[in-house]
């Protein structure tokens, strides 16, 4: 009698506290700058060391529920599709975005981080044959309702990309130039104090206050950056979108937009597209990992890079692919 006996399933290799396996960012076993050992619950890449206890062969390829509510969400994402033309490049995306707090989306390139971004703000409009379906909630109305004005939406939804644009103005008026359009000021005192406070806020203010009537694209790359972020907080936004803010800049550059980051986000919520894990796991409190248009996992950054519920995440964290 011949019986037909399963394969025993090739155990799989995860990645371990002393290098073995495969580590984050190569297959070689190195682990890189950031990241450090914890033993056999994975890496750790925050300094504060929390770990959920989620066992390693817990871990499954099941889709992880993306879509548990978030209490005074800003915004409420449901179903989220995107189509350029007939091609789909979203596809069924459903999360939130908590009050002050930094989501950091991760994944290899093309995989629709920056694509859901721009979801956000509806700068999917701009793009001819472009289509969105689903729900994008801020403040109980879906922000793509065709009776909503999309300029006034924008005004609450800064925007920062990843390469500086400062206008070819001077610094004053780079800052100056959204409460004016906006009308949020009524005298040259209050649009005074709002360039100041805001280029304060931004780090820059020591940095520029003698010339402020120079142009701001005789700025440095960093000092750029830092300019379109207080171009950005000086409309007084409720949400500000980062799309790889700091791949353009030096490492010197990228700590100082970091700590602005994580002070801003006292007051905004901030949802930021990275390529960068160490960067995501400074910066971030939840973490959202993308693949070919997919949400497969989001949760506390801490747990993702520890202890990821989905194997496609585990697998691009520990650099075996991406």
């Amino acid at each position: 009698m011949n019986e037909t006996q399963e394969p025993t399933p090739e155990p799989r290799r995860t990645s371990n506290g002393n290098g073995n396996g495969n580590a984050a960012h190569g297959g070689n076993g190195a682990v890189p700058h950031g990241l450090r050992p914890r033993g056999e619950g994975g890496l750790n890449l925050k300094p504060s060391g929390r770990l959920n206890a989620i066992p390693t062969e817990a871990r499954g390829t099941a889709p992880v529920d993306s879509s548990a509510p978030i209490e005074n969400a800003v915004f409420r994402c449901r179903d989220v599709n995107v189509f350029y033309g007939a091609k789909q490049a979203l596809k069924g995306v459903s999360i939130d975005v908590a009050p002050r707090q930094v989501l950091a989306m991760i994944g290899p390139s093309g995989c629709g981080k920056s694509t859901f971004l721009r979801c956000l703000n509806r700068m999917n409009d701009t793009i001819p044959g472009a289509r969105v379906t689903g729900s994008i909630v801020l403040d109980g109305r879906d922000i793509y309702d065709p009776e909503r004005d999309a300029a006034q939406l924008r005004a609450r939804i800064g925007m920062v990309f990843q390469k500086p644009n400062p206008f070819p103005k001077s610094i004053y008026d780079n800052v100056a130039y959204g409460p004016r359009i906006h009308k949020l000021t009524r005298s040259r005192a209050e649009l005074d104090d709002v360039v100041c406070s805001s280029l304060t806020r931004a780090g820059l203010w020591d940095e520029v206050k003698d010339r402020l009537g120079s142009p701001g694209t005789g700025l440095s790359g960093g000092q750029q950056q830092r300019l379109c972020i207080a171009r950005t907080i000086a409309i007084q936004p409720e949400v500000i979108l980062m799309d790889e803010p700091c791949s353009a800049l030096d490492p010197i550059a990228t700590a100082r937009i970091e700590d602005l980051i994580d002070e801003l986000r006292e007051q905004y919520a901030i949802v930021i597209v990275t390529h960068s894990m160490q960067q995501a796991a400074r910066v971030s409190q939840r973490t959202a990992y993308f693949h070919l248009g997919e949400l497969i996992e989001v949760g506390e950054t801490d747990r993702v890079f520890t202890n990821p519920r989905h194997r496609l995440t585990e697998d691009y964290i520990t650099g075996r692919f991406g």
